[in-house]
């Protein structure tokens, strides 16, 4: 009597065992065990911007969100304040100025496949500015970028697109009210009357 007892007992042990074994091993699983956190493409929220290129900010796990504006065919070719932005991430605290080295940079292959494209170009000449293709000031809400390198001009329409998509790029942050873009000798970028009507 005592062994069938025992027999009974122990079976139904492992039948408890075998069923919470199922349990735990068809738990669900469609949910990853650790989610990464997304990070918005809408409208970046910068909350410092730097007067030069900076250093890689090592708290910033994840960078700062930032528009770059291009211009794309066909629609800029006529029409140079069209501009189309882009979203990028700088690594440095230094927004602004990441911002125009990636416009000089010019769009990523795909972003060109879809027309996108920049004329904001520098030579490869002597740098007034520690080697640097250009430097950026900010006081009173007026941005000034000085070109550090000759501008590498080529048409009309083609210093036209430049000039809206470096204003657009920089006029994203609430800090910028006004863009002042100067060349290498410090005149009036895109001025073509020579009497530097940019700084009035």
């Amino acid at each position: 009597m005592n062994k069938r007892i025992l027999a009974v007992i122990a079976a139904t042990a492992i039948v408890l065992l075998a069923i919470l074994a199922a349990i735990f091993f068809f738990k669900d699983t469609s949910a990853p065990a650790n989610p990464q956190p997304t990070t918005s493409s809408s409208q970046p929220t910068p909350a410092v911007v730097q007067t030069d290129t900076g250093q890689p900010a090592s708290s910033i796990p994840q960078g700062y969100a930032v528009f770059v504006y291009f211009s794309k065919r066909p629609d800029s070719d006529n029409d140079p304040i069209k501009t189309f932005a882009v979203d990028r991430t700088s690594p440095t605290t230094a927004i602004a100025s990441y911002a125009i080295g990636q416009l000089i940079a010019g769009p990523t292959s795909d972003e060109a496949a879809l027309g996108l494209y920049s004329t904001v170009r520098v030579r490869n000449d002597a740098s007034i500015c520690n080697n640097k293709d250009f430097k950026i000031t900010i006081s009173n809400g007026t941005a000034t970028l000085q070109f550090c390198r000759a501008f590498d001009a080529i048409g009309t329409m083609s210093d036209a697109t430049a000039q809206e998509t470096i204003k657009a790029t920089l006029l994203q942050f609430s800090t910028i009210k006004k863009v002042i873009i100067l060349s290498k000798t410090g005149n009036c970028q895109f001025d073509m009357s020579g009497q530097n009507l940019c700084l009035q």
